[in-house]
């Protein structure tokens, strides 16, 4: 019987832990995701410069960010989506880097309907 009441203790002792380090990771991962919301609101107009370079009739006015996208990149980095001019369509991927203590765009490219749009003269 003794035995009984100590596993069922034990049981409960590294439930309470498990579960314990199961909100403290999940309380880290939402740090670092709020982190990483704050790098790309920071540097969304770096995003916006980037794809103004392919924009030869000035068709972009706005881009929105889709910060649920925003993943970290294996390579190092931010990766994640947006669209322009609040159309949901015109979708781009795009990317931040850290270079010598600098933030820079990388991997910024219209997805093929933007491509489509900022390609037409109208």
């Amino acid at each position: 019987m003794k035995y009984i009441k100590i596993t069922g203790i034990v049981v409960v002792i590294l439930a309470v832990i498990a579960i314990g380090f199961g909100v403290k990771y999940k309380m880290d991962q939402q740090k670092l995701q709020d982190e990483m919301v704050k790098v790309v609101k920071a540097n969304q107009d770096l995003v916006k410069a980037d794809l103004k370079q392919d924009d030869k009739y000035d068709k972009i006015k706005s881009i929105s960010i889709d910060y649920d996208s925003i993943t970290k990149s294996p390579m190092g980095g931010l990766l994640f989506q947006g669209f322009v001019n609040d159309e949901p369509t015109l979708t781009f991927n795009a990317g931040l880097q850290e270079y010598q203590e600098k933030i820079e765009t990388s991997n910024v490219s219209p997805k093929e309907k933007l491509d489509e749009f900022l390609q037409k003269g109208e």
